[in-house]
């Protein structure tokens, strides 16, 4: 060890403010050149982030509270004091010619001698020193060490040949592992075999490691146990008849959860066994060993998820085993950033070295709580023997089969009872709980006895039952960073990077079983598709090409499909003279033509006849419809990201018009809730649902999604404001109004053949654009026929479905939401088209009328500069029944309409002021003035005939 002293603001600074060190521990919390939330524990939502204060980077963990800076998360993380973790930076980072190796051994590979053989172990002791001993707990001895066959390794030397290697060619080398002060090694030996231990190795696969022939299903501690018994056997045979024991039996025996824990209940004076492993399996044959050696059994393992669910496993099949819990507070603890769980981490928390017997004071009164699986008890009354039953000891036999108690937020009733198994949660009723341990009984052929006494018990009346444990789950399915589907056989997580399967139980969280989406899944070799980005601009490539749902996206988003698919042929089927003979038959070929064209580019973004503008539109389209749809099925919700997907139609209409049949519901209704199963769906057609007090009953914390569909022209998109970006109030038919808050309610979705009346800058924030083509329409004047999805796929969407296609439809929604978590950016919709149909919306029929009539080339009223006052006193004149009109609304209307036609409001050519008007002087006083002009894409566009000049003799004030 070098000399060299550890300053904490110096290491600090050498680590770039302690940032250095914050990465090396916790990488994933920074994406990109941004800070993000990370997690610094096991938990449902990401809660930590990193910030900079006075040059230091500093940690705040929201989940209590607490701001650390990086020595203090080293500390925590890896279980370390301040002078270890300086020592463990320095090493890291190799601070000031630090060569100090902390938690790793010492490594020596040299030749081997001819007498050593590949696979040979070597073994040199040494007596345990006061540290290595409290490395295994604080009061395991060498006595108790020896009792078990645990030594303490100077070092273990394994013999290796090795074959083409880089640096040892084809020979056989000593690789010998030393251990240093602050990496003891120890091994269990047992002449024949060996179980090398390094508890301080950072890596836990590396921990453990055998040699020699270990023997099948070995328990540690279990020939200790013969041996205290035959002495007692022994003891038992020499005594005087009055002190015999009838049954000649230790009175206990613990089955701890591994190496140390066991140590340490043997440093309590308690005979203790382990198996190989937490998910070891012991034996029928052991266990009936057991039983002949002690009166009773103990188990006592870790209360983290696997621990628990090990340690049910084990009461469940030997149900007269009586189960040590670890105390619950143990958690709040934790060693190299995880939550102490196990018996060692008790003890570490328990042991006073001023009051050593406290420890085992306490972990008697554990022993007292320890109860069995079985919930009788058989009392001996002279020579009758009878049933007592125990209260307790049921309620946790019906805990370990997954019933509790969950306390219920949005119903009359306080509670309901549920079954949980393997993070999944199902409510249930009272009789499903009472007849459980019958039904158990039964099943393991117990006597009629038994059966009865359980039949006939008071205990199991629902007022008793309601002592059942209270569950506290969280239900939390998504953070900032992720968000998990579940399926009957897997459960997916979704990230930025990708899609990962999760078996159940494996991830921390529950679901509600009718939460979870009824399908088998598997994710995808290869990716559908592939979106890229370049100075701003994105494009998209289809790399699966028989998604059905990936297709219905990219046929929905071809706004430009008419111009090659439809309208030459319609322009040369008008070109065809009735009177020809050959009338029918050159319109038969024309339609063959056009039916032979629409399937060859039936999946087409890019077919060759448009030009890069109108390529790029629809390729734009189509990634702002993953955006939307991967916004959607993303649950949480994001202050920043407060929007309502509002999906309309790309086809102009008149305002009276609904032109429908585009296709907006089978993604905002039907492909969401597929996946957003508890949703709420509003239809917006009744006129009447705005003013119902009640329009919410049914929502609450588990609904994902709302969904108005098919809004009529002048839905009030204001009245939904505070719900779309704030708490959600909501007041049941049958029940006490509640508030939830914005985190906890659902996203939502609007669907309409209109625009948003009112589309002012307050609202547009609130909306996520998506804008449908009319690919997909009814019969119209248009269109001699309607295109629906199912003509081009030759089923029903969904409905039709078989496996593969489901799974296609899986694989690509999560696509969706990979791509929504990795794009920072809000992606609407291409807006011309939205601008101008809300346009439309705003003006109402009334002005439009007005407006289409009196603004024409022919009337002189377009490029030319035309009185305000006059202009608004004929529209006074031809709708007198109108209110509310004021000179300034109608300019404002004035203006809507030459957005919805493609016109320039008062251009910068003629003699506009800083404000954008127009202000001349007109027969000796100031007027305002009007000036339109039609761009050449305007429909209204057309050449200036002869003597159709401008007017321009009017000069400005």
């Amino acid at each position: 060890m070098s000399e060299f002293k550890f300053d904490r603001d110096d290491l600090l600074d050498k680590t770039n403010g302690g940032l250095e060190i914050i990465k090396l521990l916790f990488p994933e919390c920074e994406r990109g050149s941004k800070f993000v939330h990370f997690k610094l524990r096991e938990e449902a939502t990401a809660s930590a982030n990193v910030f900079k204060h006075n040059g230091i980077y500093l940690v705040r963990d929201h989940g209590d509270g607490s701001t650390k800076n990086a020595i203090d998360l080293l500390m925590d993380k890896e279980g370390l004091s301040f002078p270890d973790a300086c020592k463990w930076i320095a090493q890291e980072f190799h601070l000031n010619g630090n060569r100090t190796v902390f938690n790793r051994p010492t490594l020596e590979i040299k030749k081997a001698s001819k007498k050593q053989k590949d696979g040979e172990y070597y073994f040199k002791y040494r007596d345990f020193t006061k540290k290595e001993l409290s490395v295994l707990g604080a009061l395991v001895t060498p006595e108790i060490c020896k009792l078990y066959d645990l030594k303490c390794a100077e070092s273990f030397t394994q013999i290796k040949k090795y074959q083409d290697h880089e640096k040892y060619g084809n020979d056989t080398m000593q690789i010998i592992t030393k251990s240093t002060e602050n990496y003891p090694i120890f091994v269990f030996d047992f002449v024949t075999w060996q179980k090398i231990y390094q508890p301080l190795n950072l890596d836990k696969q590396y921990r453990f490691r055998y040699v020699g022939d270990k023997p099948k299903d070995f328990v540690f501690g279990l020939k200790q146990l013969q041996e205290k018994h035959i002495e007692l056997v022994y003891k038992n045979a020499a005594a005087d008849p009055e002190e015999k024991l009838q049954d000649p039996k230790l009175d206990d025996v613990i089955i701890a959860g591994g190496d140390r824990d066991a140590l340490n209940v043997a440093s309590l004076g308690y005979p203790v066994i382990w198996l190989n492993s937490e998910t070891a399996r012991l034996e029928q044959e052991t266990h009936r060993e057991l039983k002949e050696y002690v009166h009773t059994i103990y188990n006592l393992g870790d209360i983290d998820e696997t621990g628990r669910k090990e340690t049910v496993k084990l009461a469940l099949e030997y149900i007269h085993i009586k189960i040590i819990w670890l105390p619950e507070w143990l958690k709040k603890f934790s060693y190299r950033g995880k939550h102490c769980k196990d018996f060692k981490d008790y003890v570490d928390h328990t042991f006073k070295p001023n009051s050593p017997e406290f420890l085992g004071i306490q972990f008697k009164t554990l022993l007292q709580d320890a109860l069995p699986a079985r919930f009788w008890d058989v009392v001996t009354e002279g020579k009758k023997t009878k049933f007592v039953f125990n209260n307790e000891a049921c309620y946790r036999f019906l805990q370990y089969n997954g019933f509790f108690r969950f306390e219920e937020d949005t119903v009359k009733e306080a509670f309901s009872f549920v079954k949980v198994e393997n993070g999944i949660a199902e409510r249930k009723h009272y009789h499903h709980l009472s007849n459980f341990p019958g039904e158990y009984l039964k099943s393991k052929k117990v006597n009629i006895g038994l059966l009865n006494f359980i039949h006939r018990s008071a205990q199991l009346s629902e007022k008793s039952l309601a002592k059942l444990e209270l569950k506290k789950m969280d239900f939390t399915d998504c953070s900032f960073d992720h968000q998990l589907l579940h399926f009957e056989n897997k459960i997916w997580k979704i990230t930025r990077e990708g899609i990962t399967e999760h078996k159940y139980g494996e991830l921390e969280g529950y679901v509600w079983k009718d939460k979870i989406i009824k399908h088998k899944v598997r994710v995808a070799a290869n990716k559908s598709f592939k979106i890229t980005k370049k100075d701003r601009c994105y494009d998209i490539e289809i790399l699966k090409k028989d998604n059905h749902f990936l297709n219905y996206l990219i046929n929905v988003s071809r706004v430009h499909w008419r111009k090659c698919g439809d309208k030459p042929f319609n322009d040369r089927l008008k070109a065809v003279e009735t009177e020809n003979p050959e009338y029918e038959n050159e319109v038969k070929a024309i339609e063959l033509e056009r039916a032979a064209y629409l399937k060859e580019n039936l999946y087409n973004i890019s077919e060759a006849g448009l030009s890069a503008e109108e390529i790029q539109d629809q390729k734009n389209h189509l990634i702002n419809k993953i955006f939307s749809y991967g916004y959607l099925l993303h649950k949480q919700k994001v202050d920043d990201r407060s929007w309502c997907v509002f999906a309309m139609d790309n086809r102009l209409s008149e305002i009276s018009d609904s032109n429908g049949g585009s296709g907006k519901s089978v993604m905002l209704d039907k492909a969401v809730r597929q996946i957003l199963l508890n949703n709420s769906y509003k239809p917006g057609r009744d006129t009447e649902m705005m003013k119902n007090k009640h329009m919410y009953d049914g929502v609450d914390k588990h609904t994902d999604y709302v969904l108005y569909d098919d809004l009529d022209s002048r839905f009030p998109f204001s009245k939904v404001f505070s719900e779309i970006t704030g708490d959600l109030a909501v007041n049941p038919k049958h029940g006490k109004q509640y508030v939830l808050p914005y985190s906890q309610s659902p996203k939502f979705a609007m669907t309409s053949n209109f625009g948003v009346f009112n589309a002012d800058p307050s609202t547009s924030r609130r909306i996520l654009y998506t804008v449908f083509s009319d690919y997909y329409h009814y019969k119209s004047d248009l269109d001699a026929k309607e295109q629906k999805p199912s003509t081009d796929f030759g089923k029903m969407l969904f409905t039709q479905f078989d496996e593969a296609e489901w799974n296609d439809f899986f694989n690509i929604s999560a696509e969706a939401i990979v791509f929504y978590l990795g794009e920072p950016n809000k992606f609407n919709a291409p807006l011309k088209n939205v601008d101008i149909r809300n346009a439309i919306q705003d003006m109402g029929a009334a002005f439009k009328g007005w407006a289409d009539n009196y603004f024409t080339h022919e009337k002189e009223t377009l490029n030319h500069l035309i009185i305000k006052d006059e202009i608004f006193e004929d529209f006074k004149r031809e709708n007198s029944t109108l209110k509310g009109y004021t000179s300034t609304r109608f300019k404002k209307m004035v203006k809507t309409w030459c957005l919805a036609n493609d016109c320039i409001f008062n251009p910068t050519d003629q003699p506009v002021n800083d404000a954008g008007d127009i202000k001349v002087n007109h027969q000796g006083k100031t007027t305002e003035k009007f000036f339109i002009r039609p761009n050449k894409t305007s429909p209204i566009y057309q050449l200036p005939g002869p003597g159709k000049q401008s007017n321009t003799d009017d000069l400005p004030f």
